[in-house]
């Protein structure tokens, strides 16, 4: 099994040398990363896979035989419950509910061509499409929704798009060429009704992986939220490029306090609320490497006196401070690598580090105890 190579650990002065160097036009050049062998696809495990299907309904705790991405234009479906289907082409996930009159769903993304979707719905339900929900305002998930919305519009069907009270203001300060809601859920946790069946829709941090982060709950115990955790993995780069890492883990706190059986990560397989206590385990051990390999350091100013000696004048604020972030992931990296090295997409831990990094830094003083985020799920506030 091939992983991926660290380069040795330099001293904190040794790095700043590396700065003395005058950059001209073309040494500033794009850095690039080979691509890391894929150390562990979906189905090799320990996990039970099944091939998906419309019709038999998955067990609790078994994933689904898909490839990450599958044949191009290829919608994957798989019956989740009584009325709840996954469903995923290029990369990228839908949830559907099935009603008594009528058909709801849950994201669309950008790539998504209507009369594909249709098809693959028609392949369990003939009802139509009438409600799509917005799990956030990122176009990659939801910028499909005007071609589903012109689509239905033909079929003499006036679509109804909710979203969350953040998701529409974010779709109008970015004027993202998403479809806009025509029914805005507040903020926190709110419900919404449709065909007769309450649904929850969960909006409760400010800043996570967005401006605007929510999960859907369906009534049969079906959560969706998109582009968090992914089972059996690191996250992706960043942090899954997170505005707020404590917002990010927040969140997950309120996924996990609520009651469902199943998750649509929205790029990702099936997920279950272990998915997200391993997440919450590897990113614990990413502050917990930071208090132990970088605060000390910065505590007794020795990080910041390396540095000067090694370059005296010449070092700047911004240099010193990107150099050191970027050594100090590279340190809790190697700290936490022998434990997580075998999870796949493992070759991004430098980034999650940095992310820690900055959190940890800013936000958290060790010496009044308090030293990384809370991991324990939040019960949901009910009003």
């Amino acid at each position: 099994m091939k992983k991926q190579i660290y380069p040795g650990c330099l001293h904190l002065s040794a790095i700043f040398l590396l700065v003395a160097l005058p950059l001209v036009a073309d040494d500033f050049t794009h850095q690039h990363i080979e691509p890391a062998e894929l150390i562990n696809p979906w189905n090799a495990t320990e996990d039970v896979y099944v091939e998906a299907s419309v019709t038999e309904k998955l067990i609790p705790g078994q994933r689904v035989a898909v490839p990450d991405f599958g044949e191009p234009g290829r919608w994957y479906v798989q019956r989740l419950t009584d009325r709840t289907y996954w469903m995923i082409c290029n990369a990228f996930a839908s949830t559907v509910f099935v009603g008594e009159k009528a058909v709801l769903v849950v994201d669309a993304s950008n790539t998504v061509v209507p009369d594909d979707m249709f098809a693959a719905i028609r392949r369990f339900t003939d009802l139509p499409v009438t409600a799509l929900v917005y799990t956030h305002m990122h176009t990659d998930h939801v910028g499909g929704s005007y071609r589903i919305q012109a689509a239905l519009k033909e079929q003499g069907i006036n679509l109804r798009i909710i979203a969350s009270a953040s998701a529409a203001r974010e779709i109008t300060a970015h004027q993202n060429n998403t479809a806009p809601p025509t029914e805005i859920i507040p903020d926190g946790r709110s419900t919404f009704m449709f065909d007769n069946f309450e649904f929850v829709m969960g909006t409760p941090i400010a800043a996570a992986h967005s401006a605007a982060d929510s999960y859907i709950l369906t009534p049969d115990g079906v959560v969706m939220y998109a582009d968090f955790n992914y089972p059996g993995r690191a996250p992706l780069a960043y942090v899954s490029s997170s505005y707020n890492i404590t917002g990010w883990i927040d969140f997950l706190r309120h996924v996990l306090g609520e009651d469902w059986q199943f998750a649509n990560l929205g790029h990702a397989n099936i997920g279950y609320k272990r998915d997200i206590e391993k997440t919450f385990a590897y990113l614990g051990d990413l502050y917990d490497a930071y208090m132990t390999e970088i605060a000390p350091s910065w505590a007794t100013g020795s990080a910041i006196q390396e540095a000067i000696a090694s370059q005296g004048t010449g070092l700047t604020a911004g240099v010193f401070w990107g150099n050191f972030v970027d050594q100090s992931a590279e340190a809790m990296a190697r700290k936490v690598l022998p434990k997580w090295g075998h999870l796949p997409q493992v070759e991004m831990i430098r980034s999650h580090a940095y992310k820690v990094v900055e959190d940890a830094f800013l936000n958290y003083n060790p010496e009044v105890g308090v030293v990384k985020p809370e991991f324990s799920p939040i019960a949901p506030s009910v009003k």
